[in-house]
């Protein structure tokens, strides 16, 4: 893997770096374009310096503010300090990413591929083509792969092993990131922005229902018997009876919930998480009386992220901090390391493994939890 050499690399430089895909990102923070209001033609040279001077100082102290993250001594570690197992070369930025018993599905939106990663070997192997813009994740379900197809505007069942398409469903599509779930007779999609959450029936390939939700609505998960959902633009997770097709509840987070996953240490801490964009903050949800039972503070505003459960803990990718770590222990949920700088857009477990898609690098890091949980600042 190569590594970006120099810290000190021009801007032009390390657009160049990011463009080729290497491997490593570095810790770069973007800074606002400076600007005057149309007022400060009036001001003189020496006023206008000056204008200039401490406008710079107020963005520059926004962009520290925003990614400033945890400040508990020994939890921020800077990134460049991980070690991957391997790193994944795509062809363009990582979309969703699906795990079997022995691979690794990894949609490849602007290429309209899905590249496949041996598990035991990380060796890249034949992509499966013909996917006019895999969108909105994957799904394994009923023996087969289930995939959007924003350019198609459908969705496509396919042959695990081969990637044959087996049938194709005119669904429509939306702009949610995960858009697709299984419950244990149906496979779920988000069909539009308005939001519609249709229901397909796996044995005719056909849509049987649809459920209108308010709009913008994503990040659709099943788990505890429920379809959960997080929309945004009510500041709510909503609560879905598959059976019915009824809305169970629906639960107040901090603004812009984002991201949601499912897990716990043991099986009877099992909870909902949810990151929520504008506060940079992680909520848990007790499935049981559908009440936050913990908030876990990021340190980042506008965190939008994703999240993920594996190996007893919550893994959180936001900008300026590719990979959070959150202990689940009830009544003590706190941050224990926080990875600082460039890299990250979407993070997924599978394979006992963490997948850290780092977007502007067009590639994937594998790492072992063991060796994150082994890496501290100097």
């Amino acid at each position: 893997m190569k590594e970006l050499q120099n810290s000190s690399l021009s801007l032009r430089e390390r657009d160049g770096a990011k463009r080729q895909g290497e491997g490593r990102p570095a810790e770069i923070f973007p800074i606002p374009a400076l600007t005057l209001p149309p007022t400060a033609g009036s001001l003189s040279r020496r006023e206008r310096e000056v204008a200039c001077l401490v406008v710079t100082l107020i963005l520059l102290l926004a962009v520290f503010a925003q990614a400033q993250g945890v400040k508990t001594p020994g939890v921020q570690i800077p990134v460049k300090m991980l070690k991957p197992e391997a790193v994944i070369p795509l062809t363009a930025p990582a979309g969703a990413l699906l795990f079997t018993t022995d691979q690794v599905l990894i949609t490849v939106p602007a290429k309209g591929e899905i590249a496949r990663v041996e598990g035991k070997s990380n060796k890249v192997l034949e992509s499966f083509s013909g996917i006019d813009k895999p969108c909105g994740g994957l799904r394994n379900a009923f023996r087969s792969v289930w995939v959007l197809s924003c350019g198609s505007q459908s969705l496509s069942r396919l042959e695990t092993a081969t990637g044959k398409s087996i049938s194709t469903i005119a669904s429509g599509t939306g702009n949610a990131p995960l858009a697709i779930a299984s419950s244990p007779d149906s496979v779920w999609m988000l069909t539009d922005d308005k939001t519609t959450l249709s229901r397909i029936d796996p044995d005719t390939n056909a849509i049987v229902s649809e459920i209108r939700l308010p709009a913008s609505c994503r990040s659709i998960t099943f788990a505890d018997n429920s379809l959960w959902l997080a929309c945004p633009a009510e500041k709510r997770i909503i609560r879905i009876n598959p059976q019915t097709g009824q809305i169970v509840t629906r639960i107040e987070v901090t603004p812009g919930p984002v991201s949601i996953a499912f897990g716990g240490a043991s099986a009877a801490e099992n909870s909902i998480w949810v990151l929520s964009r504008a506060q940079g903050k992680v909520a848990r949800i007790d499935t049981k009386t559908n009440k936050v039972t913990a908030t876990v503070d990021l340190g980042i505003v506008d965190a939008e992220g994703s999240l993920a459960f594996g190996d007893g803990f919550l893994w959180v990718t936001a900008p300026g901090f590719p990979i959070t770590k959150i202990s689940p222990e009830p009544g003590k949920e706190k941050v224990v390391q926080q990875f600082a700088g460039d890299g990250g857009g979407s993070i997924h477990f599978g394979l006992n493994s963490i997948w850290l898609g780092n977007t502007a690098y067009n590639n994937v890091w594998r790492l072992d939890p063991k060796r994150v949980a082994a890496t501290w600042a100097e």
